[in-house]
């Protein structure tokens, strides 16, 4: 079980629509002559689920999403259901979606990231084969300029429990609140369930409080996971009981405004209890104390196989949190010593709260740009600071390094009351410090206070020069490349030390 709980894992991190799906990439030319012209075209994938399986005379409703994942608008999109040399083999039972014909669905237009989601229906036959059938999903643009596609494979089955989730909407959470979870769980198969278990994992502050005996939190997730000693039938419909609700919270930190994805998963214990946790609340459901609790919904009149179409299980939603405020102060210092000294000072910023400070965006990450002052001849800066408008610094002198504009981007997810301070070190050369130097501090969207973003690196003579250089070590290498690249490089390196302990790793910002 426990191979099995990593795969839940991945499955609760990544957004429904990739879950189980394939997509054939970016649209491709249809024609030799669009080559030349590739890189200018839209980017526009389909997502659908692979392989469909149906029990004998069920049928399955699918989801599919057309998606521009690129830069460019992509416009009069049409999406093709099999084709004129292969069309869907009608032992398949396809119903196309609502406002769509048998052989197609006119998208229209798609601005970059926007997506439009559709669903079928199969009801395949007795006399479909027993290795299924395929067919072709296709999108291209008005003149077939362009196109890509992905195959959908329907299958049938004699008998199985076929477990469905009902989608969970947006929730818009401020920090420190909870809201009652709508969960909801359908057997589609026509095989009875040995008992059901459901899985919930979000992002980092965003938690789903554990008051129930049959219900273990889980590191991995992580997450909640809760067992229920419970039967479904064929076509019966589970609610969660109004009398023990589950519920999501957002932390009283949690930074904003951003959308944290959160995800569900339900699934069949059966004999696979080899997993610690999994073990533990089974076990736990056969306690006393106050459990949470599934009731019937609704009841079908319909009448050794697992879990069928593991795409449907599992449904993603966002927790979306308000804007939170975190008020970012900046941190100044004084290079001290006698001419010839070689000083070091220790300058950044400071979150005096109340919420944790965004994390890094495509669009922004937290920072703090740093401009030295005159009297002073950088020796080392702090290798988490770049050239802010000189270029790459260079060496005008043994030991030294020209340039005294940078930005420095921070290292961690600064809680309230912390600090995240940069190095820098030089070497005294005037004591007149005609030029003062700054630091400011960019809090972003949360920073509501400017009145602290400022704050003075000055430099101050203490004697006269002994010309010794005795005030500090000095030496360190000079930072070379580009910019704009270690700065991007740093925020990758943000996220894989441990930002997002979840799988997933997308996160939304809004502005």
């Amino acid at each position: 079980m426990a191979t099995r709980l990593k795969s839940l894992a991945i499955r609760l991190a990544v957004p429904i629509a990739m879950i189980g799906m394939s997509a054939i990439g970016a649209a491709s030319p249809a024609h030799a002559e669009a080559e030349l012209s590739q890189v200018e075209l839209p980017q526009v994938q389909i997502f659908v689920p692979g392989p469909v399986v149906t029990t004998d005379g069920g049928s399955k409703t699918v989801p599919f999403e057309v998606i521009n994942v690129g830069k460019t608008a992509a416009t009069g999109l049409v999406v093709d259901f099999g084709s004129a040399a292969s069309p869907i083999d009608p032992r398949i039972g396809f119903q196309p979606p609502t406002g769509c014909t048998p052989t197609g669905c006119t998208v229209r237009d798609l601005a970059p990231g926007a997506s439009k989601s559709y669903t079928f229906t199969v009801r395949p036959t007795a006399e479909l084969p027993e290795l299924g059938a395929s067919f072709a999903l296709t999108v291209h643009d008005a003149g077939a300029e362009w196109q890509g596609s992905a195959t959908v494979t329907v299958v049938r089955a004699g008998s199985g429990i076929d477990l469905e989730t009902a989608k969970i909407p947006d929730i818009k959470l401020a920090a420190g609140k909870s809201a009652v979870l709508p969960i909801s769980v359908r057997n589609n198969g026509n095989k009875a369930t040995d008992g059901v278990a459901i899985a919930l994992a979000a992002q980092p502050f965003v938690t789903f409080p554990n008051n129930y005996s049959n219900c273990v939190d889980v590191d991995i997730l992580p997450g909640i996971v809760c067992v229920f000693d419970l039967t479904l039938a064929p076509g019966a419909v589970f609610t969660m009981s109004p009398a023990t609700p589950l519920t999501v919270t957002a932390d009283p930190a949690a930074p904003g405004p951003a959308d944290y994805r959160s995800s569900m998963f339900a699934f069949g214990p059966g004999d696979e209890t080899s997993d610690a946790d999994l073990a533990a609340a089974m076990k736990a459901a056969k306690q006393t104390g106050t459990k949470l609790q599934l009731v019937p919904a609704a009841q079908s009149l319909a009448a050794d196989q697992g879990e069928l179409n593991v795409w449907d299980n599992s449904t993603s939603f966002f927790v979306k949190v308000p804007l939170n405020p975190a008020d970012s102060a900046a941190i100044g210092d004084t290079f001290e010593g006698k001419i010839g000294d070689i000083a070091t000072v220790k300058i950044g910023v400071r979150n005096k709260g109340p919420a944790t400070v965004l994390g890094p965006s495509e669009d922004w990450k937290y920072s703090a740009e740093v401009r030295t002052p005159s009297g002073l001849a950088l020796t080392k800066v702090d290798k988490r600071c770049f050239p802010n408008g000189d270029g790459d610094p260079s060496w005008d002198k043994p030991g030294q390094i020209s340039g005294h504009e940078y930005v420095c981007v921070a290292s961690e997810w600064l809680a309230a009351g912390k600090q995240d301070l940069f190095s820098f070190s030089g070497k005294i050369e005037d004591g007149e410090n005609e030029d003062e130097g700054t630091i400011k501090v960019l809090g972003g969207v949360q920073d509501l206070n400017e009145a602290n973003d400022i704050a003075k690196v000055n430099v101050k003579v203490t004697a006269a020069s002994s010309g010794s250089g005795s005030g500090g070590t000095g030496g360190g290498l000079p930072i070379t490349g580009a910019p704009a690249g270690q700065i991007a490089g740093a925020g990758l390196l943000l996220v894989l030390t441990g930002a997002l302990a979840l799988l997933l790793t997308r996160r939304r910002q809004t502005a």
